[in-house]
């Protein structure tokens, strides 16, 4: 029995929570599943799943051995890259996730101007949710800043700062008259994404916080801006993300120069001792093009 094909089967079944599951993704019986896992925790002397008849879990002592595998695994195969023929450039693949109007907007144009200096390296887009801890199995994950997150597992890139501002249809401010001060906010129904109610709310600039919701609450930015334009509220969101709809007329800035709170944009990606060379490559290309996009700014 060696290590890398018992590590790399644990973390089938831990991902897969069946050890069937993770025999047909690797091709071999459920029997030789169990006795790689039989194995592994032969040789360190303590359990690591939990088997009902129902499910398969982790015991603590197996997570923390299904993290540090990820890690090594990941440190193998980067070794492994690296000690491999370069004259291909970049090679193999690279995994990043992004919240989904960040993934459209900001990511995916990203990934469209690095792919073609590297036509032998895949990439792969995925959805996570905003401001949750990243995902080990992911390289790189796109995000607003965390408050906590695990320095010792991850190491963080800050890429730009953004602020949201407050957006309403004019027939929706006809009805509910002039609005002439942030606390006026306070008694409308506001279109805060789950993301903004789970922080608290939206704290302005100028001290106001904005926290009460309206009978639609969506986690997508893009359907709460869609509700706007359709008179069920005000929204708060980047103004990037209306520009249209404000050229259209269907939206107006509601208190012009009001602002949310600072908050930081980062990349976050996993601690590792090699340095993958497919990570730093798209890091670098991130802090370029941040850097590019506030020149632009200023």
């Amino acid at each position: 029995m060696d290590w890398l094909n018992a590590v790399q089967t644990y973390i089938a079944v831990v991902e897969s929570s069946s050890f069937v599951q993770a025999a047909q993704q690797l091709n071999i019986t459920t029997s030789a599943c169990s006795k790689r896992i039989s194995w592994l925790e032969s040789q360190l002397h303590c359990q690591l799943l939990l088997r009902t008849t129902r499910r398969v879990r982790t015991t603590e002592q197996g997570q923390q051995f299904y993290l540090q595998s990820c890690d090594w695994l990941s440190q193998f195969n980067n070794m492994r890259q690296q000690l491999g023929p370069s004259s291909l450039g970049l090679t193999g693949s690279l995994s990043i996730g992004a919240p989904a109007v960040s993934g459209s907007l900001f990511v995916t144009p990203l990934i469209a101007s690095f792919l073609p200096k590297h036509p032998h390296l895949n990439i792969e887009l995925l959805e996570v949710e905003p401001g949750e801890i990243p995902d080990l199995s992911l390289d790189i994950v796109v995000t607003r800043q965390l408050d906590n997150f695990d320095s010792a597992s991850y190491r963080m890139l800050h890429l730009f700062n953004y602020a949201v501002k407050c957006f309403a249809s004019p027939t929706f401010l006809a009805s509910c008259g002039p609005i002439q001060s942030a606390k006026q906010l306070q008694a409308l129904p506001l279109l805060l994404v789950q993301g903004q109610i789970k922080a608290g709310g939206v704290k302005l600039n100028e001290g106001t916080v904005l926290n009460q919701a309206c009978r639609f609450v969506t986690h997508d930015p893009m359907a709460a801006i869609q509700a706007a334009v359709h008179h069920m509220g005000v929204v708060l969101v980047s103004e990037d993300l209306v520009q249209q709809h404000l050229l259209d007329g269907k939206l107006i800035e509601v208190l012009p120069g009001l602002l949310s709170e600072q908050r930081s944009v980062c990349a976050y990606y996993p601690a590792q001792r090699f340095e993958n060379p497919n990570i730093s490559a798209f890091l670098q290309h991130l802090r370029e093009q941040s850097q590019a996009a506030s020149n632009n700014l200023q």
